[in-house]
C-alpha cells in the first residue's frame, strides 16, 4: 500500500464485528452490536439508541470579546482552558504568555506566568490543566511542563523528549497523558500512542495500539487525538482521522472501544506544499486526512461526549466558508459505549480552536476570529 498522490480509504461500515440487525426475539432494529473479547467491550453503533436528544446544550456566556475595552475581559489569543472543582476557570493566553484565573463568576481573580526561560516563564504555551490537588500545569511547545498552584505560585517544571507531550491531559495529583507516539520509531503496533509521565519527567507507562500506515510518520500523523479524564482517573481518546473512541484505565488498559457507522469514508491522502527554508521554498507532503472527531468530553453523569464530523469536509472549502454547524454535531454516548443521540452544534460560536468539558460546563476558545471562550452548561432533558 502506497500513500501519495493516491488516497488509502477505509470505508465507512468497516468494523470489528459484523452488525446483527436484528434484537434477538424482540424483531426490532437493533442500533448497536456488542463484542467482548479478553474483558475489553467492543461496541460498534449503527445509529442512536434514542429518539430525542438525551442532553442539550445552554449558552451561559461569552468570556473576552475582539478589541474589548475592559481590560479584565481581553486576550490576545486565548489557547486553553481548564476548570477546577471549585468552579474557578483558568485561561491560558498565548500571546500574553499567562494564564488568567476566573472565579466562578467570572470575575478575574489574578493572572500568572509571563514570557522568557526562567521558572514560571514561558515561550510558545500551548496548554493549560488543573489537577486533582488544584495545581495549574500549563504546557509549552518544547515539552516543557511547568506546575504552579492555583493562586499562581510558581512550584516546579519538568521536561519530555520532543513530540512526546502532545495534546496532554492531567491525570491525578501528578500526572500527565499525553499522545506519545515516536514519529523516528518503528511503525508497528508496539510503538504505542499513548504515555503517562509523572512531574518529573519520568515515563509510567505506555498503551494504546496505533492504526498503521506504510510509515511511522504517516501512521503518527494519522492517530493524533483528543484527550480526556473523569473524575476515576480513567482516560478517554477520540481519534482524530481513526474511527475509534478508546476507554483505558489508569493503568493503560484498555476498557471499552468504540466505532460507529460513518456517512462518509475516510482518506488518507498527501498533497504537495511548500515551506520557506533558508530563504528558498522547500516541498514536502502535507497530510490531508478526512477528520472524523475534534473532541472529546465525560459529563458530571459519565456520559462520554465526542464532537464528530457528520460529513467530510471537501478539500475545496475555503476557510471562510466553514461554518462548524454545518459540519460537526455532538455525540452522547452511556458509560458502555452505546450512543444515546446526536446533539446539534450550538450557534454561537463561528470559530474555534479546541473545547473542553469540565463536569456539566463545557468550553469552546477561540483564539482568532473572536479571542474568547464560549461557556455552555448541559442541561439533561430527563430531568
Amino acid at each position: 500500500m502506497k500513500i501519495g498522490a493516491a488516497a488509502t480509504t477505509v470505508s465507512c461500515g468497516m468494523s470489528l464485528m459484523l452488525c446483527a440487525l436484528m434484537v434477538p426475539g424482540s424483531g426490532e432494529e437493533k442500533t448497536y452490536v456488542v463484542k467482548v473479547k479478553d474483558g475489553v467491550r467492543y461496541v460498534h453503533n449503527i445509529r442512536p439508541a434514542l429518539d430525542k436528544p438525551v442532553a442539550g446544550l445552554a449558552f451561559v456566556r461569552k468570556i473576552g470579546k475582539l478589541d474589548s475595552k475592559d481590560p479584565d475581559r481581553q486576550f490576545a489569543a486565548p489557547m486553553s482552558v481548564d476548570e477546577d472543582d471549585a468552579g474557578n476557570l483558568f485561561v491560558l493566553d498565548e500571546k500574553d504568555c499567562c494564564v488568567k484565573k476566573f472565579s466562578a463568576e467570572r470575575k478575574l481573580l489574578r493572572r500568572f506566568g509571563r514570557m522568557g526561560q526562567g521558572p514560571g516563564e514561558f515561550e510558545y504555551p500551548m496548554t493549560v490543566g488543573v489537577t486533582a490537588q488544584g495545581h495549574v500545569v500549563v504546557s509549552t511547545m518544547s515539552s516543557t511542563f511547568h506546575v504552579f498552584d492555583g493562586d499562581g505560585t510558581y512550584v516546579d517544571r519538568f521536561n519530555l523528549p520532543p513530540y512526546r507531550g502532545i495534546s496532554p491531559a492531567v491525570l491525578g495529583a501528578d500526572r500527565i497523558v499525553a499522545y506519545a507516539f515516536k514519529n523516528d520509531g518503528e511503525n508497528e503496533r508496539d510503538n504505542h500512542v499513548l504515555a503517562i509521565f509523572d512531574f518529573e519527567g519520568k515515563l509510567r507507562r505506555e498503551f494504546g495500539e496505533p492504526y498503521l500506515l506504510d510509515t511511522a510518520r504517516m501512521t503518527w500523523n494519522a492517530n493524533f487525538l483528543s484527550l480526556t479524564v473523569d473524575g476515576e482517573d480513567n482516560i478517554f481518546a477520540a481519534f482524530s482521522s481513526v474511527n475509534r473512541i478508546e476507554k483505558y484505565a489508569q493503568t493503560g488498559e484498555l476498557l471499552l472501544s468504540i466505532d460507529r457507522l460513518l456517512p462518509f469514508e475516510v482518506s488518507y491522502r498527501y498533497q504537495k506544499s511548500s515551506m520557506e527554508v533558508g530563504g528558498r521554498a522547500v516541498p514536502y507532503d502535507q497530510p490531508d486526512f478526512t477528520p472524523v472527531s475534534r473532541g472529546i468530553g465525560v459529563d458530571a453523569r459519565g456520559r462520554i461526549w465526542v464532537l464528530c464530523f457528520r460529513k467530510a469536509v471537501s478539500r475545496s472549502l475555503k476557510p471562510e466558508d466553514y461554518h462548524p454547524q454545518d459540519y460537526l454535531a455532538f455525540e452522547v454516548y452511556d458509560k458502555e459505549g452505546v450512543l444515546l443521540s446526536r446533539i446539534p452544534f450550538p450557534g454561537e460560536v463561528a470559530k474555534f480552536d479546541n473545547m473542553t468539558m469540565h463536569g456539566n460546563h463545557l468550553f469552546f476558545v477561540d483564539p482568532v476570529e473572536e479571542a474568547c471562550v464560549y461557556e455552555y452548561a448541559v442541561v439533561d432533558h430527563n430531568d
